[in-house]
């Protein structure tokens, strides 16, 4: 039997903060639990934002929590050559087109049209979608913008993408419990008591989302049961999940100075590095439907899903990277022990007993 393959993909633009540190040992755990490998990607196609010492202070942070990863580590932006390759294949299928509108066209064209009484449509994360006006373009037309310097990105036709789909598309997500809708695999590994989310540590640290049901809504067969994808460690099933990736629209997946897009780069890597459980955190759930859609176009296989709950501010936001006193780095200094971090995340119950 193949060894599992989890991964880790920070971005170096920025120090890793608690949330981080949630999923680093969440991927580590369920590794070392059922035998697996757990490889450490950096998502660097920033190369503006990231930097050699973000990047340096990320191997510090792990190592001093104790997560450990096998070498050698995937930088992304050592990478574009493969993530291009990609992209000329969507292209030469028609699948991908120039998008010219500037984000102030865009604007203008989307008030111009809710004007007129449209309820403009938004993607999941409530952005607008693109309009799309440019596959109108002749290869011509688009060949001249392109030649005189008009600055693009690549969009993903939706519309065409789905047609090439022939049926439904689907991710596996990893559940629990005897019906697949039992506790979450968050709730086995975590003393954090699933209603009622209280700040962890006081003084200013963040809390737990312990809410784990509150995903977004998804169309699927809630508690269709499939073997578990986590042989020798945890119980359960997968729960299907039907994926909706036309509520996106015409996606990104690369500019002109850059020749890939998260979207692109995540599908692409987990399929050359193997990898067989994402396990990442909830705010990205509703964007596994585009990466399902990639997935099915460039004949990639497509890996089981699991989606963590969040580690919150004190005003109830997901982390970021501007929350300087949740990084970790920042917490060691102030006296913090990697065990404290695990307590601070509801994690100490992890090694203490299995799910």
């Amino acid at each position: 039997m193949t060894r599992p393959v989890f991964r880790f993909a920070p971005s170096p633009n920025g120090a890793l903060h608690l949330g981080h540190a949630y999923s680093a040992l969440l991927n580590r755990h369920l590794a070392e639990r059922v035998g697996g490998r757990l490889l450490l990607r950096l998502e660097d196609i920033d190369t503006a934002r990231c930097t050699p010492e973000f990047e340096a202070g990320i191997f510090r942070d792990l190592e001093w929590l104790g997560v450990r990863w096998e070498e050698p580590v995937r930088r992304q932006s050592e990478h574009f050559a493969t993530y291009a390759e990609s992209l000329r294949q969507l292209e030469r299928e028609g699948l991908v087109y120039p998008a010219f509108m500037s984000r102030g066209e865009m604007r203008a064209h989307i008030v111009e049209r809710e004007a007129r009484g449209e309820n403009w449509p938004r993607d999941p994360d409530g952005v607008p979608l693109y309009p799309g006006l440019d596959k109108a373009l002749s290869r011509r037309k688009r060949e001249a913008r392109i030649a005189e310097g008009r600055p693009f990105a690549w969009r993903l036709d939706m519309v065409a993408a789905l047609g090439r789909v022939g049926g439904s598309l689907a991710w596996e997500e990893i559940s629990t419990g005897e019906t697949g809708q039992g506790q979450t695999l968050d709730a086995l590994l975590s003393d954090t008591p699933t209603p009622n989310p209280s700040p962890q540590g006081g003084g200013g640290h963040p809390r737990v989302d312990a809410d784990q049901d509150r995903r977004p809504s998804v169309t699927g067969e809630a508690g269709a049961k499939s073997p578990s994808p986590l042989r020798g460690g945890v119980r359960g099933g997968g729960t299907r999940i039907d994926a909706d990736p036309a509520a996106w629209g015409d996606v990104v997946l690369a500019r002109r100075g850059v020749p890939t897009s998260y979207h692109l780069s995540v599908v692409v890597d987990d399929a050359l590095q193997d990898v067989t459980h994402v396990v990442r955190g909830l705010d990205l759930f509703a964007a596994t439907a585009v990466h399902r859609l990639l997935q099915h176009l460039l004949g990639l296989p497509a890996p089981a899903y699991y989606h963590h709950r969040l580690i919150l501010g004190p005003d109830g936001r997901k982390l970021s990277k501007s929350f300087g006193d949740t990084g970790i780095a920042a917490l060691r200094e102030a006296g913090e022990t990697p065990e404290s971090v695990r307590r601070m995340v509801g994690f100490e119950a992890a090694t203490n007993r299995a799910p």
